[in-house]
Parts: structure tokens; sequence; C-alpha cells
């Protein structure tokens, strides 16, 4: 009987995921644990055995799934043609003698077969791009076009080959699904204008490398947000109210695009009111200004710190403080880094006994 299980169990193995059996799990760990108290063969230090480290993993990643899902998918179409074919068969008895009786059901088992057999291929497709590509976010970018490029040339294959099975098999010509006519084709034409242009427009866009699914931009107009999705004719762009809203790639081609996610570097610059009255404090308070700023941010770059008196205004004295630090302008980290600058100014103001202008509402 022991053999038996043992026997069992390795053939358990070889076809399901591993760890089902918790308990015979932790009765394995709790045996290696014991060796290594009492310094058994096969204990001390080393590498722990593979039931330990082996993680455990999802069915759906196993071989074994993979076909047994195939073959299901395969049965439910085939069990679909089979329902097209009985159809057909009802509709002879009930003494329809039409044409499309006679090829309704070779129309549909050569559509759902073929059908299916792309959206497979397309599956393939995606896994292989996503083993090449996808390491990094650049790269991420990349695989998304050239998945949707892929997927538009296989769905155009898929599409001439049924039309060329309709015309040789079924009879039914290519050339009459677009004879509609002199007025009828116009009416097409200008129909789809607009769609044909955002189509290309969105190419445009997907083969600029400007900017990736996952990105923060802000474009020429004022538009700004993280890219939610690219498709052929519209963006859709998240604010940072998080409503999603969705752009015509038309209205986006022309425009200047800043990518705030590729920007490795990023500006803090801050306008300040000074009381006429600290006019001989503000040298020192620009001083006390870069040495704080230098402790408080360890990313500012060493050139990148500027503190000067700008102008005289009517009612205060303009100083500005400009600092570049080797932040992206986006996340978390840029805006804690931007309040430990104001700090860091805060601070400066406080020690020199300088103080601030309130602003006059006119």
């Amino acid at each position: 009987p022991q053999q038996s299980k043992s026997i069992t169990r390795k053939a358990f193995e070889a076809i399901t995921p591993w760890d089902d059996d918790e308990v015979w799990r932790k009765k394995k760990v709790q045996e290696w644990v014991e060796q290594q108290q009492s310094g058994q063969e096969g204990g001390g230090e080393g590498a722990p055995p593979a039931f330990l480290t082996r993680r455990k993993k999802s069915f759906k990643d196993t071989l074994i799934y993979q076909v047994v899902d195939h073959v299901s998918q395969a049965a439910k179409v085939g069990v679909a043609v089979i329902g097209a074919d009985c159809l057909a068969l009802i509709g002879k008895l009930m003494g329809n003698d039409h044409d499309l009786m006679d090829n309704f059901s070779r129309i549909f088992s050569k559509v759902a077969y073929t059908g299916w057999i792309t959206h497979r291929l397309q599956a393939f497709k995606r896994y292989l791009l996503r083993n090449t590509l996808g390491k990094s976010k650049i790269e991420f970018g990349k695989l998304n076009i050239i998945d949707r490029l892929m997927d538009g040339i296989m769905y155009t294959v898929w599409l001439l080959f049924l039309l060329d099975f309709l015309e040789v098999q079924t009879g039914i010509a290519v050339k009459s699904l677009f004879s509609v006519g002199a007025t009828g084709t116009l009416v097409l034409g200008l129909a789809s204008k607009d769609i044909a242009s955002q189509i290309m427009n969105g190419l445009t866009l997907n083969l600029s490398e400007k900017m990736y699914e996952g990105d923060e931009v802000r474009f020429s107009d004022g538009t700004s947000g993280v890219i939610v999705k690219m498709g052929w004719m519209e963006t859709m762009i998240r604010s940072s109210d998080e409503l999603v809203v969705g752009i015509p790639n038309t209205h986006l081609s022309g425009q200047r695009v800043y990518n705030l996610s590729r920007t490795p570097r990023s500006q803090v610059k801050q306008s300040l009111r000074i009381s006429y009255n600290d006019a001989d404090k503000i040298p020192e308070l620009l001083e006390a200004i870069k040495e704080r700023i230098k402790e408080a941010c360890p990313k500012l770059i060493p050139d990148g710190l500027s503190a000067y008196w700008q102008n005289y205004e009517d009612d205060h004295l303009a100083v500005v403080v400009d600092c570049h630090f080797t932040i992206k302008p986006t996340g978390d980290e840029y805006w804690r880094n931007r309040q430990k600058m104001l700090e860091a100014i805060y601070r400066a103001v406080r020690e020199t006994g300088v103080h601030f202008e309130k602003a006059v509402k006119s």
C-alpha cells in the first residue's frame, strides 16, 4: 500500500499543480525541521529540499489545463456547427428550398472554425510577444502596438479568406457586396471619411512612440492625465479627478505632447512676496534658503539651485527660488520632494526673521 501511494503521488505531481495536499507537505516540513535540529544526514546547513522551496502553481498555467481547455473549446464549436446543420435540415423539411439553406451549414462551419482558430492564434501570438517584449515599460508599450497591428492583419486575412470562400464555394460574388450604386458609394465615402481619418491618426500616434499606455502626459491644449488605452479611433485619458475621458485621435495628432513619465528631471519654482521693511535681509535670506534646500533635498542637481531677488513690485519685493531635481515630475516622490523644498524655504524665512507680504485684492 505504501509503494502504491508513492507511485500515485508521483503521478499526481506530474500532471497537476504542486502543493494541493497541504497535510502531506506540512508533515514533510516537520520531518526536515527535526533533521535540522538533530543534525542527522540531510540536515545541517544548506539548501532546503525541493518540497519547501517549490512554489504553488496555478492549475490554469499547467500544460494539461491548456490541452483540455482547447479540446473543450473545439468541442463547443463543433456542437454549434451541428446545431446549424440541424437548423438547415429543419428548414428544408419545412419546405424552404432557398439556395441559402443549401449553403448555410457550410458557411457557418467555415466562419466558426476559422474564427476560433484566428482567436487562438491571437492568444498564442500575444503569449510570444509577452515573452520576448514587455520586460520594461517602453517595451511593454511597443508590445501593445505590435499586438494591435498584428490583430488587424489577422482579422483582415480572415475576412479576405471568408470573402473568397463566399465567392468560390457559394457563388456570392464579393463585388456584389459593394455594388451600391453611385449615390450609395458617395454616401458611404462621406460617412467613412472621418472614421478613416481617426484610424490613420490613431495609427500615427501608436507608431510615433511618443506615449504608451500607463504614461502620464500633458498636451499643449492643457489636457493632462494618465493614458488608459490607445485605440484606433480614440485615446482614453484618466485625469487627476479620476474621470476617464475619450478624446478622438484627430484632436491629439497635431498637438505637442509632454510625456512626464519619461522625463528624468523635474523643476520646482516658487515665488515669494517679501515686505519692503525686510529689504536689507534678502541677501541673508537667499543664502539661508540655499543651505536649507541642500540639506532637505538630497536629489537636488548640484548646479540646479538658484535663489534671486527678481523685482520691485507695488506692494512687495519679488524673490524667486528655482530648483531642479533628478526626480520625475510626477508621482508621490515628486510631491514629497516638493513639500520638503517648501518646508526648507519656510525654515529659512523664520531663521532670518523675514516677513511675507500678503496679497491685496483689488
